[in-house]
């Protein structure tokens, strides 16, 4: 049997792998060395996590662009703090692309069959992917746009989403729309204009290399939604009502500190390896991967016209074989990808592969090299050309 070190990883989409080293060693160091619990006490260990959490988040505050940042045990629950916390009424209009994950379509859903708002999907070209933005200004001018959500890159295509332009076209129609960003793909290499953005949910185990269990949201405007939850923060303890500013409105609950040290190491390694270098390694893999898939036959590859328009992700199916199948044989050759739906049924649906059961989906990370993408090519064809 071969050991879990030498699995080609190729389903950084769903989590990368490996860590850097120091995300580890930083996990570990926590708890045997100062494992108080921040904003709990004054004492020497409390101090000393509230200090890290503090640094972390200015780290976080200078790669996102953001002036505020917020911790949360999960992307979802930021979304959810996000949507829920919007306050939108009957009859307000929310739209989303069609690469949304169910993070944010189900409590969308939600709120469509509880209070009324509609939920409008923007126009995508079939073809070439791109967005059509003249045609979304005269929605938004049909419809103007109570909120946006919009993913930064779709989690099965890569496609990299003109969050920048829709955000621009529907605040210059209702200044006073609302900009949700699910960054879990892409949070910080692909940067944006933060002062067009007002919430951007960002994952520590994904695009930022560190681990589970601490994700949040970076604010770009002075919008902020209700909080989703309400507990102790360690602040203002005098009060049962929520703290009505700052951080620990959204914070509630004793924090993950064990994997903001993880977080905080693997931004100290973001930023020692350099943005740029990290996105050209994924660019030159995201290249190669095309390459190599375009020219299997009886492999059909999803992808745009333009190819700048992806980034870390291909997915692809092969003539009258199951996705899953592929996985499984794929998964017996120690090569580690995800077929299936990819909890996001409408960008399924937008390349008609729902009813053949989704894709395979092959997503490289900063730790893949050439090598993979050629090992990935010669298994496909063993499977698929026999």
């Amino acid at each position: 049997m071969t050991s879990e070190q030498e699995i080609i990883y190729l389903d950084n989409a769903a989590t990368t792998f490996p860590k850097p080293e120091a995300v580890y060693l930083a996990m570990d160091s926590f708890y045997r060395q100062f494992g108080g619990n921040a904003g709990r006490g004054a004492n020497p260990l409390a101090r000393k996590a509230a200090g890290l959490v503090d640094e972390t988040r200015a780290m976080l505050r200078a790669w996102l662009s953001a002036p505020e940042v917020t911790f949360a045990p999960s992307a979802t629950i930021a979304l959810n703090t996000v949507i829920m916390g919007a306050k939108l009424r009957a009859g307000d209009v929310v739209y989303v692309t069609p690469f949304e994950h169910n993070s944010v379509l189900r409590p969308l859903e939600h709120l469509r069959k509880t209070f009324g708002i509609q939920i409008r999907v923007l126009p995508f070209d079939k073809h070439s992917f791109e967005c059509r933005l003249d045609e979304v200004k005269k929605l938004f001018r049909l419809e103007p746009p109570a909120m946006l959500c919009l993913s930064q890159v779709s989690n099965v295509l890569g496609l990299v989403i003109p969050v920048d332009e829709l955000a621009q076209i529907a605040k210059q129609i209702r200044p006073d729309s609302i900009t949700l960003v699910d960054g879990a793909q892409a949070a910080g290499l692909r940067q944006l204009e933060m002062s067009l953005i007002d919430a951007l949910v960002w994952s520590g185990h994904k695009s930022l290399y560190g681990p589970y269990g601490i994700a949040g949201i970076a604010f770009g405007t002075q919008w902020r939604p209700e909080p989703l939850l309400r507990g102790g923060t360690g602040t203002i303890s005098e009060s049962i009502e929520m703290p009505e500013e700052g951080v620990s409105r959204f914070e509630a609950g004793s924090q993950n500190i064990s994997a903001i040290a993880g977080l905080n190491a693997s931004l100290k390694w973001l930023n020692e390896t350099g943005r740029d270098t990290i996105i050209e390694h994924s660019r030159s893999l995201t290249n190669l991967l095309s390459d190599v898939l375009s020219n299997l036959s009886d492999v059909i590859v999803y992808l745009p016209g333009d190819r700048n328009l992806i980034t870390g992700i291909v997915s692809f199916s092969v003539n009258n074989i199951k996705p899953q199948m592929i996985e499984t044989a794929l998964g017996a050759q120690n090569i580690a990808v995800r077929a299936g739906l990819h909890c996001s049924p409408w960008t399924h649906e937008f390349i008609n592969s729902t009813a053949s059961g989704g894709t395979v989906r092959v997503s490289v990370g900063y730790f893949n090299t050439d090598k993979d993408i050629q090992q990935l090519r010669s298994i496909i064809e063993s499977i698929i050309y026999v």
